[in-house]
């Protein structure tokens, strides 16, 4: 998926990159759709447990920030998306999966988020997780296909905005 698209993917590529005969895709899933929804939840898995330890980290929004600026994941992540507009049980997946990443996210980083000088309705920990989700998932998909122009400028000004909230 990452190479050529989950449009591009069949049982027989899935097969031959596992180093199987094409029939067990299908003898462990009855369709493609099957085992894209298991590849996509076994990937979700991964991420929410990548990003709790993010959270629970020393310095959660640094650790949260390189999660989800991660070119490799942007990519995966892209292709799911792209699923999501053809599949309803992806779909629904990636919305559940979205808002539970927002309130493990909210809940960890409300703990000892806001400081004194700070407006609480101006940043607050939603808003910061939503801008650096955001950011990051545009930096790891350019950097993906070899855009970098303004990154090293943007990731500064993050890791900056990052230190007066940490």
């Amino acid at each position: 998926m990452r190479e050529d698209g989950y449009g591009a993917l069949t049982a027989r590529k899935v097969a031959e990159c596992a180093g199987l005969k094409h029939q067990l895709v299908y003898y462990y899933f009855q369709t493609l759709e099957d085992l894209l929804i298991a590849t996509y939840e076994r990937h979700m898995e991964r991420y929410l447990d990548r990003i709790d330890s993010a959270l629970q980290s020393e310095r959660p929004l640094h650790a949260f920030w390189q999660v989800h600026s991660n070119p490799v994941d942007a990519v995966l992540n892209s292709e799911f998306l792209s699923m999501a507009n053809h599949s309803e049980a992806i779909r629904s997946r990636t919305t559940t999966f979205g808002e539970d990443v927002r309130t493990l996210g909210l809940e960890q980083l409300e703990k000892n988020f806001r400081r004194p000088h700070q407006s609480a309705d101006t940043v607050n920990p939603f808003a910061v997780t939503m801008a650096l989700t955001a950011v990051g998932s545009v930096l790891g998909l350019e950097n993906a296909i070899g855009i970098t122009g303004g990154h090293a400028e943007i990731r500064q000004l993050v890791e900056w905005c990052i230190d007066q909230l940490e």
